[in-house]
């Protein structure tokens, strides 16, 4: 069996080339930059193209709306990379970068496996368009385009290849088929960097990373305000995304806004804090909770982070309803009354996420694709 990876720009793609490098199942990475983050890729496997992502940040720069760069880098992508699809008996391609590539696979017989990171995108966009009115907004940014070249990917790919149990649902709920929808949980660790280490009972550090409507940062925020106790503080870390930025400034909760920070500096921060929070709207299955769980931290999520793929309630953590202030106030409370039971779950969650490595993500992904090049059908992950 052959695979090309193709996406344009990183997600969890280089890891998945990564993996089938290592067992010499790799045709190509079609790309549009090198590998950043130490992902071992044979140079003469991968195929670079820039200027897609030129085409994406010049609108940025110019403060156009930013979804039409997108849709600039995705079209101009989408072009390139078709010459690139043939020779291998699997197209692994990204969402939004996929229409002109699976297209040309199919007429050189290849098969086609379409990854969508999130939910299907209308649920997507029915989810944020609701969490975007609760909080005043119009509606959230969306080129339009964007949204029916991915419904029309949806059409043609031949499997689609899904994160979580969460964004499974979504697609199931919209009509598509089972047999033509892979769950394989695309998340890995790298243990040497995200590892626990001793910490003190107090402060009690909420750490929350990816702040914006989407995650949910407000209910947190709000769930805080609700926590009269004392030696308590919120750390927000991440870039404070602009639908947010207004809700900050009047919420009157004191908050330590760490910024962007790199992989080594984001570990230390997980190291220092006492608990994890995610109460995202939509998500696919973030790395950042695998990341503070190997940290040894226990988390508290909501359902539609697609987190109940890595962790059973109140074993490494807490799982609490969508905009629930009420509930996630409950939950910390309850670990910051409980020394020995939040040390026990942060316990948990580090032996849980040892078992999330990227080689286990290689093992799952080859297991679903080795019985589509053979024709076999879906063998799930």
């Amino acid at each position: 069996m052959k695979v090309t990876v193709c996406v344009g720009g990183t997600w969890n793609a280089f890891r998945l080339a990564e993996q089938l490098d290592r067992r010499g199942l790799l045709h190509r990475l079609v790309t549009t930059h090198a590998p950043r983050r130490g992902e071992r890729i044979s140079p003469e496997r991968i195929v670079i193209n820039p200027v897609p992502e030129i085409l994406m940040r010049g609108p940025r720069a110019l403060r156009l709306r930013w979804q039409i760069g997108d849709y600039l880098k995705a079209v101009s992508f989408d072009r390139w990379a078709e010459r690139y699809v043939h020779d291998c008996d699997v197209l692994a391609v990204w969402a939004l970068f996929a229409l002109r590539s699976m297209r040309a696979a199919r007429r050189h017989g290849v098969r086609t496996v379409l990854q969508r990171g999130s939910t299907h995108a209308s649920a997507q966009w029915e989810l944020l368009a609701e969490e975007y009115r609760r909080w005043g907004h119009a509606a959230p940014p969306l080129d339009r385009r964007l949204l029916a070249r991915q419904l029309q990917e949806y059409e043609e790919a031949d499997y689609i290849e899904v994160t979580s149990r969460f964004v499974l649902e979504t697609f199931l709920d919209r009509g598509v088929p089972r047999e033509r929808l892979l769950h394989v949980p695309n998340l890995g660790i790298d243990s040497t960097l995200f590892h626990p280490a001793p910490r003190d009972a107090r402060p009690f550090r909420i750490v929350a990373v990816g702040l914006s409507l989407r995650k949910g940062t407000p209910y947190l925020v709000q769930a805080v305000a609700k926590l009269r106790v004392p030696d308590l503080e919120l750390w927000l870390v991440g870039g404070i995304h602009a639908d947010l930025a207004p809700f900050l400034r009047t919420a009157g909760v004191a908050f330590r806004d760490v910024g962007r920070l790199p992989h080594s500096a984001l570990a230390d921060v997980y190291r220092a804090g006492s608990v994890f929070v995610l109460p995202s709207i939509e998500e696919g299955l973030p790395q950042a909770v695998l990341e503070a769980m190997a940290s040894g931290l226990p988390v508290i999520i909501t359902p539609n982070t697609g987190g109940e793929d890595l962790i059973e309630h109140g074993r490494e953590g807490l799982i609490v309803p969508v905009r629930d202030p009420g509930a996630i106030a409950d939950a910390l409370l309850s670990l910051y009354e409980d020394e020995d039971r939040r040390r026990a779950m942060g316990e948990a969650a580090a032996e849980s996420a040892r078992a999330w490595t990227w080689d286990a993500y290689g093992d799952r992904a080859v297991r679903a694709y080795t019985g589509l090049a053979k024709g076999a059908g879906v063998a799930h992950a």
